[in-house]
């Protein structure tokens, strides 16, 4: 379940672009940190501080086992090893975004902590109760069938896991203007009613312990973080990756205001 649809990512291999931009940023592909890269590798509202934010709310501990869903190139997940000493498994069924998270974790040091694993998160090819943590950002909008996913998700956890999700649901203002950050059109667009949502998650044995809509909510989560966000202004940026980036941001930003999607910010306990 991929954070952006296949369609957004034609043309020259990822890793290629990415590499020339590196350089032209005087940046050695081969030799990274964590924090060069976080103004391309967070999908997300918010970047990083929205990460660091979730990670917070959600007490993620060092040493824990976090499964990240429709993880792309792997930001968050390196963010969640490096800074938390998470345990990752990255799972990502796009071979482009595989790749390149190879590359970017080995560049940074962190492919010992982050297992990638070529799968749809609805048919996870993981045992039962293998981890404490699932992780979802910006990813649902992109499912069309979140009970199934809710399903998979409940039966990896751990008696008592959390399941710690900065998504995106629909508002009260009326249908999408389009395109944005997960679609071009309506078929792309799965969006749900916040209590909609919440009920197709909760369903497979899960208890919602937070539950935050709209956007002053997140926007406090990530004003918190702010400080631990700090660092070099970025030199490569998620334009690099989403084509018409403009468009599409202005498209999200167009949304928000007019009350057609908000952001939730959940951390939901699997039942014992």
């Amino acid at each position: 379940m991929s954070t952006l649809q296949t369609s957004f990512y034609d043309g020259p291999a990822l890793i290629d672009r990415v590499s020339d931009a590196l350089r032209e940023a005087d940046l050695d592909p081969t030799r990274l940190r964590v924090e060069d890269l976080t103004g391309m590798d967070q999908f997300h509202a918010l970047g990083l501080a929205a990460t660091l934010a979730l990670a917070k709310l959600a007490e993620l501990r060092p040493g824990e086992r976090v499964l990240d869903l429709g993880a792309g190139i792997a930001g968050p997940a390196r963010v969640l090893a490096a800074r938390f000493g998470a345990r990752v498994t990255a799972v990502e069924p796009l071979e482009r975004f595989r790749d390149l998270a190879a590359m970017l974790n080995g560049a940074t040091g962190l492919d010992h902590a982050i297992e990638l694993v070529d799968a749809h998160a609805d048919a996870l090819p993981l045992p039962d109760g293998s981890f404490d943590l699932v992780w979802t950002q910006a990813v649902l909008p992109t499912v069309a069938d979140v009970g199934a996913f809710a399903a998979e998700a409940q039966r990896v956890l751990t008696p008592g896991g959390r399941w710690a999700l900065a998504e995106t649901v629909a508002g009260p203002g009326g249908e999408l203007h389009f395109p944005v950050p997960w679609a071009d059109g309506p078929a792309g667009s799965h969006l749900l009613a916040p209590e909609a949502l919440r009920a197709a998650l909760e369903r497979p044995g899960f208890a919602a312990e937070t539950w935050e809509v709209g956007p002053g909510a997140l926007a406090r989560a990530a004003a918190e973080a702010a400080a631990l966000a700090e660092g070099p202004a970025p030199r490569v940026y998620l334009a690099l990756l989403m084509p018409e980036y403009d468009a599409r941001m202005a498209g999200l930003a167009r949304n928000l205001a007019e009350q057609r999607i908000a952001p939730v910010q959940a951390v939901l306990r699997r039942s014992l």
